[in-house]
């Protein structure tokens, strides 16, 4: 019974509020309770748009709900970098290496030196220096003088006294700097001077074109049927994040530990008391819930107990598959952690938190290429593992757009369950908030449903509906059962055990 995944459907579906457009009772969507459940089971139930928050998950009922939810999975064997995201991990090595945040220049400000004579130049000598600099500005008027007054002015200063030099000095320089005012106008046997914005936007068009011609060619030695060659964007990812790795006398280590949740583990079990704690600031700082909410019988319902079964038959992970916590480990303390689970053919990103006081990292976008890199690890250790999920995407809300920039990246079709790339959904999106995404007439391939080969939990027992029909003859329940395995899909509806009383 227990490589069987065993769920309780809800039929009934209210409304609530909207966490994404703040409607008070627009979202709407199906649920049903997972006692137990398989990898397998929950990664094909992900395919047809169901998540989990814990034990419970959901499914959101597309075509009623205020704001649609598709599901995104990212394709980690052809990631590749923006320069958004490369900015990013430039930024947080950056701080890893060096110990400078965002702004910081690394180099000591101060007063820029100005050449001396040798002999050195004395403190009152300096501030004449300033005085003239000061003084060229307020008198305007010996601006107006011929150049010949300047030079012999220059001239006479050519044998000073002893004891005068400091003021013969100040007084050449105050000359030449009149002289350099007045000028004669730009040099004529010189390019004419250019705005440096000109010049930017034509560093950035070269570059842009250099670029296309590297893709160009590397298109023409590259064969596109290889998978498992690594082409130089994707590279660039794991190049980048071990850089703070290969540097020597790092400002500050980060560790990256994977620690399972469910079953717990007697690290996970160590490590819960500072993990709760950076959830306590997260929830209280960014999402403003009252100090009474984020506590530890909510944190352990929402990202700890998880329904997934710790092994799978045939696994080639060290680790296993199932649920885990990725904690962030800055200088020996916990400063984030990403919930995930690793499925069958992906792993699914659940939940981030992380402390506050280390925002300036954006650790968002940090860890969510952390985990594509931990995804691509796992792919080299078990082919079938091909995608790295986002959760939802939600079109209709600007602040999760974000989960579009990972390229490549696909939607699913809310109809039909195909994939799709997210350059072919967003003109519909645009368009309309739910969209169908396949073409006309493709049917859903696993939608043909048969009630009779359902499979249910009866009695402790486990039997297809036709035979529980025959033990409860006036269940009246066929309608129910009939949706829920519209829901899930033929194959986890004969697969999946159904509760019923």
């Amino acid at each position: 019974m227990a490589s069987r995944s065993i769920v309780e459907y809800f039929a009934e579906h209210e409304h609530y509020r909207c966490g994404y457009c703040g409607a008070t009772d627009t979202n709407s969507s199906h649920g049903m309770w997972a006692h137990a459940m398989t990898v397998q089971d929950y990664q094909d139930l992900i395919d047809r748009g169901w998540r989990r928050s814990g034990m419970y998950c959901y499914k959101p009922t597309m075509k009623v709900t205020c704001c649609p939810q598709y599901p995104i999975r990212c394709d980690v064997g052809n990631f590749k970098l923006s320069h958004s995201q490369k900015k990013v991990i430039k930024k947080v090595n950056r701080y890893l290496i060096k110990g400078l945040k965002s702004g910081d220049s690394g180099v000591q400000e101060g007063v820029n030196d100005m050449p001396v004579q040798q002999g050195g130049t004395s403190d009152s000598e300096g501030l004449g220096l300033r005085k003239v600099h000061t003084d060229v500005k307020k008198d305007t008027s010996q601006i107006h003088q011929s150049k010949e007054s300047k030079a012999e002015a220059i001239q006479s200063t050519k044998n000073p006294t002893p004891g005068a030099i400091s003021v013969n000095v100040i007084i050449k320089i105050k000359m030449y700097l009149f002289i350099c005012l007045e000028g004669t106008g730009a040099d004529p046997n010189k390019p004419p001077c250019r705005k440096a914005k000109e010049l930017r936007k034509e560093k950035k068009m070269k570059k842009l074109q250099m670029k296309k011609q590297d893709s160009a060619n590397l298109d023409q030695t590259t064969n596109s049927d290889t998978c498992e060659t690594r082409n130089t964007e994707a590279t660039s990812l794991e190049d980048l994040l071990s850089e703070p790795d290969r540097a020597e006398n790092c400002a500050h280590k980060l560790e990256i530990k994977l620690v399972r949740s469910n079953p717990r583990s007697t690290e996970f079990d160590e490590t819960f008391k500072a993990s709760h704690s950076v959830y306590h600031k997260y929830q209280m700082q960014i999402h403003n819930d009252p100090p009474d909410k984020p506590k530890v019988k909510q944190f352990t319902r929402f990202l700890v107990d998880s329904p997934l079964q710790s092994k799978h038959t045939g696994g080639l992970l060290p680790m296993g598959y199932g649920s885990f916590h990725q904690q962030y480990i800055l200088d020996g303390k916990i400063i984030a952690v990403g919930v995930i689970d690793i499925l069958s053919n992906s792993t699914s990103s659940v939940y981030l938190y992380y402390d506050p006081a280390y925002s300036f990292l954006s650790l968002g976008t940090y860890s969510s290429l952390r985990e594509i890199e931990f995804t691509r690890s796992l792919k080299r250790l078990d082919s079938n593992i091909l995608y790295y999920y986002m959760g939802f995407y939600i079109h209709s809300c600007p602040k999760m757009r974000y989960k579009g920039h990972y390229f490549p990246s696909f939607l699913t079709c809310p109809e039909v369950y195909s994939w799709h790339s997210m350059e072919e959904c967003k003109p519909k999106l645009d368009k309309n908030k739910y969209s169908r995404f396949a073409e006309d007439g493709k049917e859903d391939p696993n939608g043909n449903i048969v009630l009779n080969n359902v499979l249910v939990l009866h009695g402790r027992e486990p039997m297809r509906y036709q035979v529980y029909r025959i033990f409860n003859p006036s269940a009246e329940d066929q309608d129910e059962v009939q949706q829920y395995a519209q829901f899930v899909g033929r194959e986890c509806a004969e697969r999946m055990l159904l509760f019923r009383k």
